[in-house]
């Protein structure tokens, strides 16, 4: 029982905590730092809250025993003076006590408080004082005189020195706020400093495991996990973790349905192409009239099955096309002249250019181009072709290989319905066909723009839709220019 119960504690204390925790928990630590700063700055200010209190303490006691003092003075001078002109013993018992009350008040004011270092006047008035106090009254009149004045003086000394010494300490007070504020800022930065970096590794704690959720993401919609594999694992919160988990099974039902999708693909296409091969011949051989001659309605219904078969023709090529396009992962560079391919390109589509009545300019002034001359001649025809499909009757296209500062631009134009700004990133995604209908005799499937694209990608650069004068759509290919064009 107890070996079960600190095996789950173990795995407990072991297992990632959650997102909530490490939150709370990092929020905690970066609170850390600003408690030390508040309880260092109560303690820093009850410090000088209680030195402020003791010194203005010690500032009015020892003001009120000045005061007493000079009061005592007076009181000294008058009853010494009274006992000469009298000589009584009254009077002697007043002079006495005067001068005993000023002896006590002077031990109290410099040799009870250890706090104050007791000045040199201070002895020097005692020992006046007992010499006073010892033959005040065998003392004429002058010699009574000379006595009263250096008493006096001794009194404005200590005055003097009381006070210079309050300031002193009134000094030492404020250099002590001084080096307790500056102290108090020093602490302040520093632990600003270390809240920020446990706030920064609180937040790289949490951010790095999003981070490659990110990248995981990314790379599934990219379909690269051939090429870039998924991290192995995510470090972070549980659910995080637990995410990351589910994305890497989620790679794998990918590449399971991709390739079941691209086997489907390839099977079918190579399987229509032999029924596809026979249903031609044989329209072809009913329609020379091997079979027998054919009345009107079966030369109707025999021309829709050729248009018919046509149709599934051309559908098989595209999905065969597209098909290895997909399998296509390395690019083969050779250096041609653009122009002579451009041209070739453009008598192979001259049928149906000439169909339509199409006059197309080619502005090309590149005598040679470093690129992969398959995927450049698929790039082409696939624009060509969508050019003269969606283009008007008697319309006009325009081919232009330009170069730039740091690319080359493949522009293909045409007259024809423009396309929606909404609409134009979607029509380069696969099976995504516009609104606007084609005007040759055949449907399309989606997979122009798309094998477009993906041949741009592969040469390095990517496809859009750009604004062109006197042209209602234009595709622009943007290819890198890696070495200068003469």
């Amino acid at each position: 029982m107890q070996r079960t119960w600190l095996r789950q504690t173990i795995n407990t204390l072991l297992r990632p905590a959650s997102l909530r925790q490490w939150v709370l928990t990092s929020f905690a630590i970066a609170l850390i730092p600003l408690a030390v700063l508040l309880w260092q700055a109560h303690a820093a200010l009850n410090g000088i809250n209680d030195l402020a209190v003791r010194e203005a303490q010690d500032a009015v006691s020892n003001a009120r025993q000045i005061e007493s003092l000079d009061s005592l003075v007076v009181d000294i001078e008058r009853a010494l003076r009274q006992y000469d002109i009298l000589r009584t013993e009254a009077a002697h018992l007043t002079a006495a006590n005067q001068l005993q009350a000023y002896t006590d008040a002077l031990y109290t004011l410099c040799f009870s408080n250890s706090q104050l270092e007791s000045p040199p006047v201070c002895a020097n008035q005692q020992a006046g004082l007992i010499e006073l106090a010892g033959n005040f009254d065998t003392l004429n009149g002058i010699e009574l005189n000379e006595s009263l004045r250096t008493l006096r003086l001794h009194q404005r000394q200590l005055n003097h020195s009381v006070w210079q010494r309050l300031n002193e300490r009134l000094a030492q007070q404020q250099d002590y706020v001084n080096q307790r504020q500056y102290w108090l800022s020093v602490q302040t930065v520093l632990l600003v400093l270390v809240t920020l970096v446990l706030v920064f590794w609180a937040s790289r704690r949490i951010a790095t495991p999003i981070q490659q959720l990110d990248r995981m993401i990314r790379t599934l919609g990219q379909n690269k996990t051939r090429q870039t594999p998924l991290p192995v694992a995510v470090k972070g919160p549980r659910e995080l973790n637990e995410l990351g988990d589910r994305l890497h099974w989620l790679s794998g039902r990918l590449e399971q349905l991709e390739s079941l999708r691209l086997a489907l693909l390839r099977h079918a296409s190579h399987e229509l192409k032999t029924p596809l091969a026979s249903m031609k011949e044989g329209c072809a051989l009913l329609a020379d009239g091997i079979a027998g001659p054919l009345n009107p309605n079966q030369h109707e219904v025999l021309t829709l099955l050729t248009r018919s078969t046509e149709r599934l023709a051309q559908l098989t090529d595209q999905l065969l096309d597209y098909n290895q396009l997909l399998q296509q992962s390395e690019v083969d560079p050779q250096r041609i002249n653009p122009y002579d391919l451009i041209h070739i390109t453009v008598q192979q589509h001259g049928l149906a250019l000439r169909q339509r009545n199409f006059r197309v300019d080619i502005d090309c002034t590149l005598t040679w181009l470093d690129t992969d001359p398959r995927l450049f001649q698929r790039m082409l025809d696939n624009l060509l072709n969508n050019a003269q499909a969606y283009g008007y009757q008697n319309g006009r296209v325009r081919i232009a290989l330009t170069q730039h500062a740091h690319s080359i631009h493949l522009e293909v134009a045409n007259t024809g319905p423009a396309i929606p700004p909404d609409q134009g990133d979607s029509l380069f995604a696969p099976f995504q066909r516009g609104e606007a209908p084609r005007l040759d005799s055949l449907r399309g499937t989606g997979l122009g723009l798309s094998v477009v694209s993906d041949c741009a990608r592969l040469l390095g650069g990517r496809a859009e839709f750009v604004a062109l004068p006197d042209f209602d759509v234009c595709v622009r290919v943007q290819l890198p220019l890696k070495d200068p064009i003469l």
